[in-house]
């Protein structure tokens, strides 16, 4: 856990902290809990997943900077979505366009082919996987196997958001049954395209399923950002149906694109009114990203200012949809 955590100080752009202290210390605590006497389970047995938990998550985190290190802890953690992390980093240490059909790439082509067949053959076998990965306007199967998602970084990034929902039970040590797995926002950086694997895509309880990423812990620190997504989940309506589902996923990914400048650009965009959020909490929250454009985007002062008023107002926007 030290050697990971060591590596994943620096922020997924390259500079600056991760937001990984504050996840450690709350690990630790949660550590310290385990010797509790109301504690369910053996001191060892909670511990053990304390660790295996953490180490997952840290090795997410430091999967672009050190993939020798960080695959085998995944491999032993988290077997049975390890090919997909394997898979993500070898297409995102390429640059964003690469063109697979290069005979320079043939090798990692096929590495990723090796890796993404079985979940790609399971993911077919369903009627609502193939329909799923077809045109929603046309209805023509976009996604037909492994060869497909090398057309365009769209095609891996709609494969990849289909995929979590129809992943096999988990069989690793850090969960049972099904769970949600992150994408490492350091690939993403490099391949803005992947955070379209983290949209809503099934309108239902799948969409609880859906790959989330880590940028959270490994960008730097935002308190005003946090502080106002804490008071508009405080707020939120009480959500009936499965649908709701959708309008979680679909507010956490707006929350991820103003995390990494990455907020559609829209001039006309005003940011609706939310209970519980006051102006002075948007303007500070607003601020806060503009100095982390210039920080870490290298945006200038008026550019970056434009970027965190859409990201603000895509945040204010898809929140507390079930309204």
């Amino acid at each position: 856990m030290a050697s990971l955590f060591a590596l994943s100080r620096v922020s997924a752009f390259g500079s600056g902290q991760s937001n990984e202290l504050a996840a450690q210390r709350e690990v630790l605590k949660q550590m310290r809990d385990c010797a509790r006497p109301a504690s369910s389970s053996a001191i060892a047995d909670c511990l053990r997943g304390r660790y295996e938990q953490r180490n997952n998550d840290l090795a997410i985190a430091a999967l672009m900077r050190a993939p020798d290190v960080a695959l085998p802890v995944l491999r032993r953690t988290d077997p049975a979505f390890a090919p997909v992390f394997e898979a993500v980093s070898i297409w995102a240490a390429e640059p964003a366009g690469a063109n697979w059909a290069d005979p320079a790439l043939n090798g990692k082509r096929q590495r990723i082919t090796a890796l993404l067949t079985p979940l790609m053959a399971n993911l077919l076998s369903t009627d609502s996987g193939r329909t799923m990965l077809s045109d929603p306007e046309t209805g023509a199967q976009t996604v037909k196997g492994v060869d497909d998602i090398f057309v365009s970084e769209n095609r891996f990034a709609m494969f990849l958001n289909v995929l979590g929902p129809f992943m096999p039970e988990d069989d690793g040590p850090v969960t049972s049954g099904k769970s949600r797995r992150s994408l490492s926002c350091a690939a993403i950086i490099r391949h803005p395209a992947l955070l379209a694997a983290t949209a809503s895509a099934f309108g239902s309880t799948l969409d609880n399923f859906v790959l989330d990423t880590d940028c959270a812990q490994t960008l730097p620190p935002m308190p005003q950002l946090a502080a106002l997504d804490a008071k508009l989940n405080h707020a939120w309506p009480q959500c009936e149906g499965t649908i709701r589902f959708a309008a979680y996923r679909i507010y956490a990914t707006a929350l991820d694109a103003a995390r990494l400048g990455m907020a559609p650009r829209d001039e006309n965009a005003r940011a609706p009114s939310r209970r519980g959020v006051t102006p002075a909490d948007i303007a500070a929250a607003r601020r806060e990203l503009a100095a982390s454009y210039q920080a870490n985007l290298g945006k200038p002062p008026a550019t970056a200012a434009a970027m965190a008023a859409d990201a603000i107002n895509g945040i204010l926007a898809s929140a507390q949809e079930c309204e």
